[in-house]
């Protein structure tokens, strides 16, 4: 499992904790914020904390966040 990374997007800090299944836990401001994934190697998406399915829907948001992700990953 890799390490945490810290970065700033829209002002507010972000940590990124990767998960197994290529899932990752996304904190804002130090807050438990977001579970992410990336669905078919495309389309990041969040994932529903109560059924922990996908939930597919336009959030520019979860998209910077999964560019970001992606990004770290590549070095």
């Amino acid at each position: 499992m890799e390490d945490s990374f810290h970065f700033k997007l829209r002002g507010a800090i972000y940590e990124v904790i990767a998960e197994e299944d290529n899932t990752f836990t996304i904190f804002k401001m130090a807050e438990e914020y977001l579970l992410i994934t990336k669905l078919k190697g495309k389309k990041w998406v969040r994932i529903d904390y109560k059924t922990d399915e996908p939930v597919i829907e336009d959030n520019d948001e979860v998209e910077d966040i999964g560019s970001i992700i992606d990004r770290y990953f590549l070095k």
